[in-house]
């Protein structure tokens, strides 16, 4: 038997990356900039996490570096893309690209192994345990015993939600994505904001690298593994809404923790590792279906209408 709250549980943890990834990524995308390099952003966040907790000997230091260099790398994408005019979608890939080589490259150096290194356990991203959700049903042991990272990856959705649409500053950065001509007329500093918002992009992408880190207290190439692509998919297919993207996140943190549970009980990992993908073809489909059945329903019972109508002004005729 599978234990249910375990499995979600592990959803929420597994989860919790691509939610601030998407964070990150609907910033730009808020102030119409296309960003694909989520998936390099966060991948130096997973390295600068692990180099800096190795260094300063500390968790929060791994954080703070994480957030530090992202933070960095997404000012250097948009000194690129807003001065010297490269495509952002180009932009992207080189920064994706260098992101995988140079991280890999730099194993060697900065640890002396390569392919992966491992923190020391004392170095471990520290899970909070609360007492008061002991006593809370169902939800409590969902809840409980994560990482502060993954609190936050619960909670800033909400935030940010109410940043964008009761804040001056989240108006003009909406403004800004559905017309920027439009918003520099109005006085709105569109470029400043720009900045302002891609930098937010680097530093969720920071914290999601430091939570997928050093929640496993490693660093791994590629350990990534697409989650800024997956996040990209959750912002397309929610429209870049923070609470729509943390629920649809939620969606594929549990198939992920899906994955992990079937194939520990011996179920062929190959079709199993379908399932994600599945699972965001049926939440593409799934909604066209269900709008396609109410536009005949609507389809029907107008022309039902209209043959009780005819048929009343008929009888009206006749008599």
């Amino acid at each position: 038997m599978i234990n249910v709250e375990q499995l979600l549980n592990l959803s929420v943890r597994l989860a919790a990356p691509v939610i601030l990834i998407c964070l990150g990524g609907l910033f730009s995308i808020k102030v119409d900039i296309f960003n694909l390099a989520l998936e390099g952003f966060t991948l130096f966040g997973c390295f600068a996490a692990v180099v800096g907790t190795y260094m300063t000997q500390s968790v929060a230091g791994g954080i703070a570096f994480a957030v530090l260099v992202t933070l960095l790398i997404a000012l250097i994408y948009a000194l690129f893309v807003f001065e010297l005019d490269v495509d952002p979608i180009i932009c992207a890939l080189a920064c994706t690209t260098i992101a995988t080589g140079l991280t890999r490259y730099l194993l060697v150096p900065v640890f002396g192994v390569s392919g992966r290194f491992i923190l020391p356990s004392e170095l471990a991203l520290p899970t909070l345990h609360f007492e008061l959700l002991e006593h809370v049903p169902v939800a409590g042991p969902i809840l409980n015993d994560h990482s502060i990272l993954v609190y936050l990856a619960l909670i800033l959705p909400f935030a940010v939600h109410v940043f964008l649409y009761r804040t001056s500053l989240g108006l003009s950065i909406r403004a800004i994505g559905r017309n920027a001509d439009a918003a520099a007329s109005a006085g709105i500093g569109v470029r400043r904001i720009r900045y302002f918002a891609v930098a937010l992009n680097g530093v969720f992408c920071g914290l999601a690298g430091a939570q997928l880190a050093l929640s496993l207290n490693m660093f791994n190439v590629g350990m990534t593994d697409g989650r800024g692509f997956t996040a990209i998919a959750v912002l397309v297919l929610t429209g870049s809404e923070p609470v729509l993207s943390l629920l649809a996140c939620l969606m594929f943190g549990f198939s992920d923790a899906m994955v992990l549970t079937l194939s520990g009980r011996g179920y062929p990992v190959q079709i199993l590792s379908m399932l994600p993908y599945v699972l965001a073809l049926a939440v593409v489909i799934v909604p066209l279906i269900l709008r396609s059945a109410v536009r005949k329903t609507r389809r029907r019972s107008a022309e039902k209408k209209l043959i009780v109508m005819d048929s009343g002004h008929s009888a009206g005729t006749h008599q």
